[in-house]
């Protein structure tokens, strides 16, 4: 059995979340991965404000800025290298090479963000897309299916095709549908190699 990640490092990349809701997203990592994370620290990125950064650039910036395990949250759109014009903006992705992780929060937001109900929906969007993301860092795999927790609701690893649903139907259909415990498999895999167990 491994030790857990003594700390996660949580980078604001942009302005548009504010410290506390960065601060609860946090906790409800540390939540998630209860026995694999200890500590989570914040961090401000001072960068130029940017419509879309490269996802891969992104993430090897953050690994020269920070080390270790690092998730970046930046309201600018990650572009990835695709052909594809539907493919080639993610809302979040894991470099392959170290263990930095980012999402972006541009496609997350509610259509009409005016009032608190829409506000914590966003950060709960965000909080989910984190732990799917942070659950590659240590390991897991996307469910091809849509895999069920024992709270009910799908594993944050599970995914659905974007072009089976639009991005504002994935946010809706997908991410909305996710928890925040993960399902039996990937329990058994974190518990087996980090000691974690589901809170």
């Amino acid at each position: 059995m491994l030790k857990g990640a003594s700390k996660l490092n949580i980078v604001r990349i942009g302005s548009y979340i504010t410290y506390s809701s960065l601060k609860k997203i946090g906790v409800g990592i540390l939540e998630s991965f209860h026995g694999v994370i200890e500590e989570v620290e914040l961090a401000h990125h001072d960068s130029p404000v940017v419509e879309s950064i490269d996802a891969l650039l992104l993430t090897m910036i953050l690994e020269e800025e920070y080390g270790g395990h690092t998730l970046g949250i930046t309201d600018a759109d990650l572009k990835t290298a695709d052909d594809d014009a539907f493919y080639n903006s993610i809302i979040g992705g894991k470099n392959p090479k170290n263990d930095v992780a980012v999402v972006s929060t541009n496609k997350l937001i509610p259509l009409n963000i005016a009032t608190e109900t829409e506000y914590e929906r966003f950060i709960d969007r965000t909080l989910k897309v984190s732990l799917h993301e942070v659950g590659h860092n240590f390991g897991l795999t996307d469910h091809a299916s849509y895999q069920p927790a024992s709270d009910g609701l799908w594993c944050p690893m599970s995914r659905g095709e974007f072009n089976k649903f639009g991005y504002r139907g994935y946010v809706k259909v997908i991410i909305d549908g996710r928890g925040s415990l993960f399902c039996d498999e990937c329990s058994d895999f974190l518990g087996k190699v980090y000691g974690h167990s589901n809170p």
